[in-house]
């Protein structure tokens, strides 16, 4: 029988995750799987870090992580910080859940319970930027930032279709670029762009396949420029999209690296980390590979 500690951010996405919750503790202490279980809430930004910082090696048997991206992001990188090669389990309960998409994470309770029942792990890239760590992508440019622009009231009535209204008030955006110098790997270039992808996986704002190349365990970013183009490009680009032939298209850059620095004169500009706002340029963000390891359910390997 195994020792768990569920961190849980009570007000992440749209439902309430409390019945849930308590099914999968019942269910699993009814199966002999828990012999003990620690719960604790997070009331601010930092909680779930600072709790997965001080873990000990010898504390649990895994940990759970239950919200969005963000609390998701913050147990990771309490997790590396904390030295400790605790296995991570996810209970996405977000808007959008790239990262637990994915990796074909479970959605149900029952899911959850069997994958726990089987205990298979894997061991993942994360991404850092700055002191931070994030387990999917950092964006900038157009439709980046509606993730924090979106209140927390309209994510919890609507889910991610709060997003695609959002999304339709900043089709401007797509006429506005930005300047960026880049330097992946030690190559540098230079690009007027629409927007900036660096991706740890395939899925980015609910596209399963964006990055179609990307690998959660390879070492490497999957970076995607969408070049400043006109109005029929951009159609043309999103038909491409659609169809997964967009990495074809000569509005896009795209390419992998294990570094990348971005700059932009544009030092107002917002990042999205993961749907949370994001340092100012320049950054730098690294691919730590396969420095976490993650409960996955058994053959649901990406």
């Amino acid at each position: 029988m195994m020792r768990a500690l569920f961190i849980i951010n009570p007000s992440s996405g749209r439902q309430n995750m409390r019945p849930q919750l308590e099914k999968i503790i019942g269910r699993l202490s009814l199966m002999q799987k828990l012999k003990e279980v620690d719960v604790f809430y997070t009331q601010k930004k930092d909680d779930a870090f600072l709790r997965a910082k001080i873990l000990q090696p010898r504390d649990y048997d895994f940990v759970v992580a239950v919200g969005g991206d963000g609390t998701v992001n913050e147990v990771i990188g309490g997790i590396i910080t904390s030295g400790c090669d605790i296995p991570l389990a996810i209970i996405a309960g977000g808007t959008v859940n790239d990262f637990a998409n994915y990796l074909h994470l479970p959605k149900t309770p029952e899911a959850f319970c069997r994958m726990i029942d089987d205990f298979q792990t894997r061991y993942v890239d994360v991404g850092r930027i700055g002191d931070a760590y994030f387990a999917n992508v950092v964006a900038a440019g157009a439709f980046t930032d509606i993730s924090f622009k979106v209140p927390k009231d309209k994510k919890a009535r609507l889910g991610a279709f709060a997003y695609y209204l959002e999304g339709v008030g900043a089709l401007p955006e797509l006429f506005n670029s930005i300047p960026l110098k880049i330097e992946a790997d030690g190559q540098k270039m230079e690009e007027e762009a629409i927007m900036i992808l660096v991706s740890n996986t395939k899925s980015v704002g609910g596209f399963k396949q964006i990055n179609p190349r990307a690998h959660v365990s390879d070492g490497l970013f999957d970076v995607m420029v969408v070049r400043k183009c006109e109005l029929t490009d951009m159609i043309a680009l999103s038909k491409d999209i659609l169809l997964n032939k967009h990495l074809e298209s000569p509005f896009v850059n795209s390419f992998q690296a294990r570094s990348i620095t971005i700059d932009s004169p544009n030092k107002d500009l917002k990042l999205d980390v993961d749907g949370e706002i994001g340092p100012h340029f320049p950054v730098t963000i690294e691919n730590i590979q396969q420095v976490l390891r993650i409960v996955i359910p058994a053959r649901k390997k990406n």
